[in-house]
């Protein structure tokens, strides 16, 4: 593997645009959820990543009404945000991803959403230089998982 992991993002796209042309929904959220990822994870400008998850989010909730997708890309979105210093999200990591998120998604049964949002809460906190969150957020995906 000679490439870096930015140079997978077309084929990602690629990959949910053919599924919904051809009717593989599952597969399309999927690839949509892998890019949303992989487009903030690879350093992606974040002006463009962030219209580009809000319309895949909207898609997905108008059309496919996939629950565990939608909440799985919020925390890519809020993220997004809080690295923007959006007015129309949250400022903080603690805005959007709180305890009582966790213990929702928990007490529901969810824990892919709570790893994501986990992972979204580690990665923004870094970013964002608060490394006692970092260590807290690390600790916490520890003993949930």
């Amino acid at each position: 593997w000679k490439e870096p992991i930015q140079a997978i993002l077309p084929q990602s796209k690629d990959v949910y645009n053919m599924s919904l042309k051809y009717g593989l929904i599952d597969n399309a959220v999927s690839a949509g959820v892998f890019y949303t990822y992989r487009a903030l994870f690879t350093g992606s400008l974040l002006k463009p990543c962030s219209k580009e998850v809000a319309l895949f989010m909207r898609h997905n909730l108008e059309r496919h009404k996939r629950r565990i997708i939608h909440l799985s890309v919020v925390p890519i979105f809020n993220g997004i945000s809080c690295l923007r210093g959006s007015s129309s999200g949250a400022n903080y990591v603690d805005e959007f991803i709180t305890e009582e998120h966790l213990a929702e998604a928990l007490r529901k049964k969810e824990p892919t959403f709570c790893e994501c949002m986990l992972a979204i809460k580690m990665m923004c906190s870094f970013i964002l230089r608060r490394f006692d969150e970092v260590k807290a957020t690390a600790r916490q995906y520890l003993e949930l998982f």
